[in-house]
């Protein structure tokens, strides 16, 4: 086994972790003595990805104030770290508050479709959270050019950054963790079949 070029982390870290990767070629057979490493490694075996406390956690009230007050000089990472979040997750609900100010891309619609039937539209729900911190603050009350204003992006690494990856990152950890665990299982199975092949 070697370790892959490019770690599953979201976020790069200070720490940079060996990562488990098999080797593409045939499968070899290990001695039998071997058999109880793999068994202990297919149970142990994980490949980590370092995620917000409150990833995938519903938002609060307070959580979704902080990002919609949140100053164009403060960045999507720093108010990430205050409240636990992603920077994706929180550009996603800045980018939802710009949209409703600004009455662009549906962004109303989709309000209205999540509060005539939230079970159907629950996929616009965080839009609806946006709208109603907005109405309960006075921001949609405030003149059209206010809104505007305010309806501008946090700082960002580059121009052309998204987000930090982290849905995609765990995504590749449950493949690369079930590749393992099936390379693993077979290496099993061969060791059993040869054991098998020499007892008769």
């Amino acid at each position: 086994m070697t370790a892959p070029a490019n770690g599953f982390s979201a976020n790069e870290s200070q720490h940079h972790e060996r990562k488990l990767q098999f080797n593409p070629h045939e499968l070899e057979i290990i001695p039998a003595g071997e058999r109880a490493f793999w068994e202990r490694m297919a149970e142990e075996v994980k490949v980590e990805v370092e995620v917000a406390d409150r990833y995938r956690k519903k938002w609060t009230l307070v959580e979704t104030v902080t990002v919609i007050t949140a100053t164009p000089d403060q960045t999507y990472l720093e108010i990430g770290h205050r409240i636990g979040r992603t920077p994706g997750a929180v550009r996603y609900r800045r980018q939802a508050m710009i949209h409703l100010l600004r009455e662009e891309h549906g962004a109303n619609e989709r309000v209205q479709a999540y509060l005539s039937d939230p079970k159907i539209n629950h996929k616009y729900a965080d839009y609806a959270q946006v709208y109603e911190v907005l109405k309960g603050i006075g921001y949609l009350d405030k003149p059209v050019s206010e809104q505007f204003a305010l309806a501008v992006p946090l700082g960002q690494p580059s121009t052309s950054w998204r987000g930090d990856g982290t849905s995609a990152a765990l995504a590749r950890q449950r493949k690369q963790r079930d590749d393992i665990l099936m390379h693993i299982e077979r290496l099993v199975q061969s060791l059993s079949a040869d054991d098998s092949s020499q007892l008769t």
